[in-house]
């Protein structure tokens, strides 16, 4: 079943760059080598879905490479030119004596860029089958999962068929053999040795994935079938952040709504982030950046993390979060299994409404079961007034001031934060002072 999201979640969880250079979770996720293995993963990075059986069969194919570490040595410039020669628009070379020693001596005397092109990229070809047939006999001793075995049988059907023992030394590489593999490779087997790319390129990313994890420290998730949500979590953390800190969290299965609070710059909005790109990565199957994810599965995410104003059609701030609240609500009404964070609801007007509106809006989220809402806000007394506390679990982030200034440990915790240290952290930065200075020589240049 496919997962439910859309561009607004996609923007805020920066999965994809909006600009050439933009650091997102896709560029720090992409350690593949080959063109091939960096498309399949961008494809199956757009690709989340609900179906617990392929995730698990993809969460164990990574996992097997991360448990056993046997890996292809891949070069992407082998595999490049293997791409660019079977996309030549040469007519394949036939495969009999007559054109094959036409062909030869006619590159022996004039020496032509496509029979280059074509010789060179055989040769490439059988490199690449000898160092698959290796990898393949390596395996032998191994449990394989089932579907990685079928992918690896591809390999040994092709390998066998071509008969690499009489063809290893590709400097020895006769005429009538060239004009052979070419047949081979772009007319007679054409299809299965596409399919066998294929393969390479699934290889190179289920091995890229797995280096994640041994790099960076992450972890596959753990399925729950369980009818109610579950989300527990074990020190995750933001990849993006230079020096992140780690958060563990355990949603209660009596709860459907987390409520935060807490100050500016205490850390809200990054685990809210985090949690959503959690839920999205479980979703493709990926290692997650924590040391454990324990996570039922979800129809959709929709995240409201960073929204903008749409002047194109003439909404304010607010009508853009109100629509937004809106077709989220619609989406709710499908019945489906949705995890539904906001970071600051109704920033966009007064205090008077954005209390008002985030009170009934909470009040009546709080009471949609079987869906999962995470919601932050600045606006405290919202937490003090809300019904139906018992299926509410509130969260806060807190400070700690030394020398009058907020230090911050980034760590959440149970309860609702009280604290209110705006005004400090605008009387610390001078703003009045240098306001105040500037009024003073206005004034002193309007006397003289």
């Amino acid at each position: 079943m496919k997962f439910d999201i859309d561009k607004q979640t996609i923007k805020d969880l920066e999965l994809f760059p909006e600009r050439g250079n933009d650091t997102c979770i896709y560029t720090y996720y992409n350690r593949t080598t080959t063109i091939g293995g960096q498309e399949m993963l961008y494809d199956s990075f757009n690709s989340p879905v609900s179906n617990i059986e392929f995730l698990q069969t993809r969460r164990d194919e990574i996992n097997f490479f991360f448990t056993n570490g046997h890996y292809i040595k891949f070069k992407s410039s082998q595999i490049d030119f293997i791409e660019h020669y079977l996309k030549s628009q040469r007519i394949p070379l036939k495969d009999n004596i007559i054109d094959a020693f036409y062909d030869g001596l006619s590159y022996k005397l004039n020496p032509a860029g496509d029979y280059y092109l074509i010789s060179e990229g055989i040769k490439s070809i059988i490199q690449l089958l000898i160092n698959l047939e290796s990898f393949v006999k390596g395996l032998n001793s191994l449990i394989v999962p089932s579907t990685l075995e079928t992918d690896l049988d591809k390999i040994k059907k092709f390998t066998s068929t071509i008969f690499l023992k009489d063809i290893r030394d590709t400097k020895k590489l006769r005429f009538c053999q060239i004009n052979k593999l070419d047949y081979l490779f772009r007319v007679q087997s054409k299809n299965s040795f596409r399919e066998l790319l294929k393969t390479v390129y699934k290889i190179d990313v289920l091995q890229a994935l797995s280096q994640i994890m041994k790099v960076e420290g992450f972890t596959l998730p753990n399925y729950s079938s369980f009818s109610q949500p579950v989300f527990e979590v074990e020190d995750a953390f933001h990849p993006l952040l230079s020096a992140p800190i780690p958060n563990s969290f355990l949603f209660s299965c009596d709860s459907n709504l987390c409520f935060v609070t807490g100050p500016n710059m205490s850390g809200k909005s990054i685990f809210l982030k985090t949690t959503g790109l959690l839920i999205y990565l479980a979703h493709l199957g990926f290692p997650v950046p924590a040391s454990k994810l324990n996570i039922s599965l979800f129809d959709g995410l929709f995240t409201t993390l960073n929204l903008s104003d749409n002047l194109n059609l003439g909404y304010s701030h607010f009508y853009s979060e109100v629509k937004r609240v809106k077709d989220i609500a619609l989406k709710l009404n499908s019945r489906k299994k949705l995890f539904v964070i906001f970071d600051e609801l109704f920033r966009g007007t007064n205090v008077k409404d954005a209390f008002d509106a985030s009170l009934a809006i909470i009040s009546a989220l709080s009471k949609i079961r079987n869906n999962v809402f995470f919601i932050s806000t600045h606006i405290l007394e919202v937490a003090e007034n809300l019904d139906n506390k018992d299926s509410i679990m509130f969260k806060c982030f807190e400070s700690n001031l030394v020398d009058q200034k907020p230090v911050y440990d980034f760590k959440i915790k149970n309860g609702i934060s009280k604290e209110r240290i705006g005004m400090l952290i605008i009387k610390n930065e001078n703003i009045v002072e240098i306001l105040d200075e500037i009024v003073k020589m206005q004034r002193k240049e309007l006397c003289q």
